[in-house]
C-alpha cells in the first residue's frame, strides 16, 4: 500500500504488529536487530499522526513562504520608490539648473547696456529733458499703491466677536435646555 493510497483512504490502516518483549541483548547481532525492529515500529506509525505531523511541516513551509514573499513584496516597493524618488530629484535639481539659466538670459537681455544697444540699432536714440512733451488724459487715473490690510479700529481689537462670548459648558446647557423644551 502507498502513501498516497493511504492519505486518500483514511478507512485503511496498516496492520499493528505485536511487539514482542525481548530481552537484553548479548551480542551485536542482537542489538542490530533489536533496532530494526524499532525503526520499523516507527515505520508503522499509525497514519493519522503521520499526516499530522505532514500537515504541520506544510502549514509551516507555507507560513515561511508566506512571510518571504510579503517580505520581498514590501522590499521590491521600497526600491521601486527610492528609485523614483532619486529620478524626481535629479528632475528638480535639472528644473533648477535651466531656471537659473533662463534667469541670467534675461537678465542679460533686460540690462541697460543691451536694452539701450538694441534700441539705437532700431533706431532710437536718446531723449533730452527739454525734447519730452507731457500729455494730459481726462478722465485716465494713475493705479494706486495697493493696500493689503485695512486699519482696525482699536475698539474692535479689544471686543470679542458675538460668537466666542460663551464656554462649552454654557453652549452644552443651550442645547439641553432647548432640546428639553416641548414642541409646539
Amino acid at each position: 500500500m502507498t502513501i498516497l493510497q493511504r492519505l486518500l483512504h483514511p478507512s485503511i490502516r496498516p496492520v499493528r504488529l505485536a511487539r514482542k518483549k525481548t530481552e537484553v541483548p548479548t551480542n551485536t547481532y542482537q542489538a542490530v536487530a533489536e533496532l530494526a525492529g524499532t525503526l520499523r515500529h516507527h515505520q508503522e506509525m499509525p497514519l493519522r499522526i503521520q499526516r499530522e505531523w505532514l500537515a504541520a511541516f506544510l502549514a509551516l513551509v507555507m507560513m515561511a513562504g508566506l512571510i518571504a514573499g510579503l517580505y520581498l513584496n514590501v522590499t521590491a516597493r521600497t526600491a521601486i520608490t527610492g528609485r523614483e524618488i532619486q529620478s524626481l530629484e535629479a528632475e528638480i535639481a535639472a528644473n533648477k539648473r535651466d531656471n537659473a539659466d533662463l534667469q541670467t538670459h534675461i537678465a542679460a537681455l533686460l540690462s541697460n547696456q543691451s536694452l539701450s544697444q538694441r534700441a539705437r540699432s532700431l533706431g532710437f536714440q536718446p531723449v533730452e529733458r527739454d525734447e519730452v512733451e507731457y500729455i494730459v488724459v481726462p478722465g485716465y487715473f494713475p493705479p494706486q499703491a495697493a493696500t493689503f490690510v485695512q486699519p482696525m479700529a482699536e475698539t474692535d481689537l479689544l471686543a470679542a466677536r458675538p460668537e466666542y462670548n460663551e464656554s462649552l459648558f454654557e453652549w452644552l446647557g443651550r442645547q439641553i435646555e432647548s432640546a428639553s423644551r416641548p414642541v409646539r
